[in-house]
């Protein structure tokens, strides 16, 4: 192997490499900054799942919010996160992309400890404050969000010099791998907690549990931030005046980026429709059973199978990207959404298997969806060896172009489910609510998403659509029938050691017998 990575640049003092005004680090240091990279989203793993899922729609439940209110708290990390763009100014002229990332991402974590506790003192100390209490956790969850969308597009573009472009996709799988493999005791934890200690309809008694989640999240996801702190800073040259407004151009003119863009951010505006509202869903659908565990069973259904899938299909999906090709990737993806969307409408309390086939269906799908987008985004981030120099403008326009559709999409769910709150149509099947026009419009965009974009997309090297899905079938049957004879490898390794260790005792039992 080379002694740097990429090989092609001009050597540094310390054995370095320095492409388009950016110094690529030696094999060790990426290496170790790989390992870092991972481990610390071992933890922020940790800190996403407890502040997603049931504590988040159950505490604003406490707080009484509308039916608007829950679009946008769902809008809330779509409209934060405009202020990327003019994050990707600063970093392009600052070049200090390592800085900005801690600045911002410090507060992000912290500020959880205020959205738990300002709320619920609020309403400790003012009766009958919900309404305040409601606006002033929405305000306080908006500063969050405003925190990731500063630091996000240097996090990239820092990150795009480090790792190899050959092994993005295949890295960014194992990565999630390993947050998966905390996310999943923490959703249970979570769950557990709030159905053992705020059963009931203790509104003061839900908000104090979900107060105390949110703050243990909030030092996890202070651990994510800090483990940064060792990883090596990829310095990276200032871009100012003419330099700095080609860079913010250059994306606004790769048509293939904007189609590609312009298809996740459909996609993205139609998921947003169920944001907060299939977990609302969920919880009056199994509220309406007795002696269930409301929270444990949702946090099951939307949290651990979307992530155990997730950790199954994340290698295949990282490296059908990488070999067949992202377009293929996504239309697989986009064509499977729609009617997953669709399903949510009959899942009731005596059809709850059916949701978690829906939610291990459209995990799997939306892994395709977010490692294709996820690679353009590096792909067009990074420093080449030509020195062309993609830098984080490429990650905030990605951004701001996703971002507005999934903040005019929470929006316009909440617009839509307060218009419909008492509309009721009784069917032989079911009884259908706002809920199902929400889902069904989901869907439908979803395969608009498809049949609009994706015919503009142009892949070189890209492999056909059928040829792509018999790839990752295969690679997941592989990866399922690998992980099946684990067991057995591991009791035929033990029979082994066993054997050995009888014939290294035997000469001893036989001198002994003599």
């Amino acid at each position: 192997m080379s002694a740097t990575e990429p090989i092609a640049g001009t050597c540094d003092m310390d054995g370095s490499k320095r492409t388009g005004g950016t110094v690529r680090l030696p094999t060790r240091e990426v290496r170790r900054s790989l390992f870092l990279v991972s481990l610390a989203w071992a933890f922020g793993a940790i800190w996403i799942t407890a502040v997603a899922g049931t504590p988040v729609t159950n505490f604003a439940k406490s707080l009484k919010a509308s039916e608007f209110q829950y679009g946008l708290l769902a809008a809330l990390p779509f409209i934060a996160s405009l202020l990327s763009f003019p994050a990707s100014l600063l970093t392009e002229a600052t070049g200090q992309r390592k800085r900005i990332f801690l600045w911002s991402l410090y507060p992000n974590r912290l500020l959880w400890i205020p959205i738990g506790l300002v709320p619920l003192w609020l309403i400790e100390r003012y009766p009958g404050s919900e309404s305040i209490a409601m606006w002033t956790f929405l305000w306080l969850t908006f500063l969050m969000h405003t925190g990731q969308a500063v630091g996000g597009p240097a996090w990239v573009s820092w990150m795009a010099d480090i790792i190899p472009e050959r092994k993005r996709g295949k890295y960014f799988g194992r990565r999630r791998q390993i947050g998966i493999l905390t996310a999943v005791p923490t959703a249970l934890v979570v769950g557990w907690l709030l159905d053992t200690y705020a059963r009931g309809d203790d509104a003061r008694l839900m908000l104090r549990w979900c107060a105390v989640i949110f703050i243990a999240a909030s030092v996890f996801g202070l651990l994510d931030i800090a483990i940064f702190h060792w990883v090596p800073d990829v310095p990276r040259k200032p871009r100012t005046g003419v330099h700095l407004l080609r860079a913010m151009r250059e994306p606004l003119r790769n048509r293939q980026f904007l189609w590609m863009g312009g298809f996740v951010a459909m996609i993205v505006f139609a998921v947003s429709f169920m944001g907060q509202y299939v977990t609302k869903y969920i919880l009056e659908q199994l509220s309406a059973r007795q002696g269930w565990s409301v929270n444990i069973v949702t946090q099951m259904m939307l949290i651990v199978a979307p992530n155990v899938a997730a950790l199954l299909v994340i290698n295949a999906c990282g490296t059908a990207a990488d070999r067949m090709g992202k377009k293929p990737l996504l239309v697989l993806a986009g064509i499977g959404l729609a009617p997953v969307s669709i399903g949510w409408c009959f899942v009731t309390a005596d059809t709850v298997w059916l949701g978690y086939v829906l939610a291990i269906l459209g995990a799997a799908l939306w892994q395709g969806v977010d490692v294709a987008n996820w690679n353009l985004v590096m792909e067009v981030s990074g420093s080449t060896d030509n020195g062309n120099n993609g830098g984080s403008a490429y990650a905030a326009v990605n951004s701001v172009i996703i971002n507005i559709a999934g903040m005019l999409g929470g929006l316009s769910a909440g617009v839509i489910a307060e218009a419909l709150e008492h509309w009721r149509w009784t069917t032989p099947i079911k009884t259908f609510t706002y809920y199902d026009v929400l889902f069904v419009m989901s869907g439908a965009l979803r395969l608009l998403a498809v049949v609009v974009f994706l015919p503009h997309v142009h892949e070189t090297h890209a492999r056909p659509a059928r040829e792509t899905l018999r790839y990752i079938t295969t690679s997941l049957y592989d990866n399922l029938f690998s992980a099946a004879q684990q067991p057995l490898k591991l009791l035929r390794v033990l029979r082994r050691n066993s054997a050995k260790g009888q014939q290294q005792r035997m000469p001893d039992t036989a001198l002994r017998t003599r």
